[in-house]
């Protein structure tokens, strides 16, 4: 079995003892000639060529609630914690946030003439507008706001992207969403009734009151979402929100190179908390989301309508992405399983062409990106683990990048990803998706043209993939909680090559980034 590569028997070393629970990977991670004879053989391939069009600046955003923005950043404007933490994975351009979600169909902007629908949960105002636009200024953010929908009113609807317009300044505004997830209107409810008195959607009792016929699908859809934009002030639109074929099969019909739809929005989960059949692929376990599954049905069936926004000079984003649907499950989305699945799905989505993402964060869920704590003017924050594999995505796919192509050899959990750019920068991810098993990898680079030299490696690291704290990217931890939301630069662990290529090891349920300079141009 060859060596490894300079560092990792010190790393194999200190982390060996750490994973009992699972006896191959302690072998694995005890070092010496043991732990590289359990490692499985694997080949990385990188080719020359990239495959892809250059990553976006604004490509990794967040999505949140209409009600989170002023529990996170009002009282005294946005806290440093929380700027730090967006600005991280966007640290060029203008990082994108999406305020809607489950929210926007549950929201209004009271006007005079317009009556408050019954299923609306959450009224807008000034106040709001004020908070989102303090954050948007301290991003310099763009922002994707989602305007009412389901109440199908014209007025209603208009309304709130009036005063959208009104309050906050056209430079931070970059479309409005109309409406979320359609296909649901027919089975989550509008909002219920008991005894004449009206509950929210979300209550326990009453009749369930729906918004839609059960009749009503993608045609009454486009023609109901086509009455109600011809009310709203010129503002670009993006939609139709949902994963649903169907309806964007419908939908896509109101995209052309001059269409007031300038960009198709997506929803995409790796697993779905409302299956209850365990043997589903799509039933939330760490296992399951460890799987290609988890990764390959994020876009299933949507490439067409990727290609046909880029025909027609429009964007294509996930506005809604996470590991599970509904908030998450605790002990599945709140662990390093998540962290390895967002890098992952992050790569997975820009292969196909997506233009961007955002990823959906809420207080207090266990699919959250992390919490905030404390009152303002003292926020601290608590990190949670898909933030870390968003970051990791982030460090390995920087703003002006193409992905590379790519063929590997060995496990199907050994998963890889190489970016060229922005100049001699060049980046090879490596996940290793086994829980128990490490993987030694052979990675070959083409001669010349895709870097020269010693690299410099950072590993995601966890305890176990159940792991829900612990975690470190290269060598670092944002702790229990954190006051700056800043990550110290990776501890230097430099690689050198063999030929043509490296010889790295990455330990089971962990990731390894080799970062290499290209040879000069010109």
């Amino acid at each position: 079995m060859p060596r490894m590569s300079n560092g990792i028997s010190r790393r194999a070393r200190r982390l060996g003892p750490g994973v009992a629970a699972l006896a191959t990977v302690a072998i694995a991670l005890a070092g010496g000639a043991a732990g590289a004879r359990a490692a499985v053989p694997a080949t990385v391939s990188v080719a020359a060529n990239t495959v892809t069009r250059p990553v976006a600046p604004d490509f990794l955003g967040l999505a949140l609630e209409f009600s989170t923005v002023p529990q996170w950043a009002g009282g005294g404007g946005p806290p440093a914690v929380l700027v730090n933490l967006i600005r991280n994975l966007t640290p060029n351009g203008h990082p994108s946030v999406r305020i809607g979600g489950l929210s926007t169909d549950r929201t209004w902007w009271p006007a005079p003439g317009v009556r408050r629908p019954a299923g609306v949960t959450y009224a807008l105002g000034p106040g709001w507008a004020e908070t989102v636009t303090a954050l948007a200024r301290a991003l310099n953010a763009r922002l994707i706001l989602g305007v009412n929908f389901e109440a199908n009113d014209r007025g209603l609807a208009a309304a709130e992207a009036r005063a959208f317009r009104a309050t906050i300044p056209g430079r931070y505004l970059s479309a409005i969403d109309l409406g979320n997830e359609m296909p649901l209107y027919t089975s989550v409810p509008w909002y219920r009734v008991s005894g004449g008195t009206l509950l929210p959607w979300y209550a326990t009792g009453g009749q369930a009151v729906f918004s839609r016929s059960p009749s009503w699908g993608p045609i009454p859809f486009v023609r109901d979402y086509t009455r109600v934009l011809g009310a709203l002030p010129p503002i670009p639109v993006a939609g139709p929100d949902t994963q649903n074929i169907a309806f964007f099969g419908a939908y896509d019909r109101l995209l052309s190179p001059h269409s007031r739809v300038r960009m198709l929005t997506s929803h995409g989960y790796g697993l779905n908390t409302c299956v209850t059949n365990a043997h589903v692929p799509t039933y939330p376990t760490i296992a399951h989301l460890l799987t290609r599954y988890a990764l390959d049905d994020l876009l299933a069936g949507l490439s067409p309508s990727i290609a046909l926004a880029h025909r027609n000079r429009a964007s294509f984003r996930i506005d809604e992405m996470g590991s599970v649907t509904c908030g998450g499950r605790p002990g599945v989305s709140d662990t390093m399983a998540s962290a390895l699945w967002a890098a992952q799905a992050l790569f997975t989505v820009a292969r196909a062409g997506v233009d961007g993402v955002n990823l959906h964060t809420y207080p207090g869920l266990p699919n959250a990106l992390y919490d905030l704590n404390g009152p303002p003017g003292a926020r601290t924050a608590t990190v949670h683990p898909l933030y870390y594999g968003a970051l990791l995505f982030a460090r390995a796919a920087p703003a002006g990048s193409r992905l590379a192509a790519i063929s590997t050899r060995g496990p199907l959990t050994l998963r890889a990803w190489a970016t060229a750019g922005p100049g001699r920068a060049r980046h090879v991810l490596l996940v290793n998706a086994s829980p128990n098993q490490a993987a030694a990898v052979t990675l070959n680079l083409p001669r010349g043209a895709f870097a020269s030299g010693s690299g410099q490696l950072q590993r995601l690291t966890a305890p176990d993939v159940r792991s829900r704290d612990g975690i470190t990217l290269g060598g670092r931890s944002f702790g229990p909680v954190t006051a700056t939301g800043t990550l110290a630069a990776p501890r230097a662990n430099p690689v050198s090559p063999r030929g043509h290529g490296y010889r790295v090891w990455v330990p089971a349920g962990s990731a390894a980034l080799l970062t290499l300079m290209g040879p000069p141009t010109g």
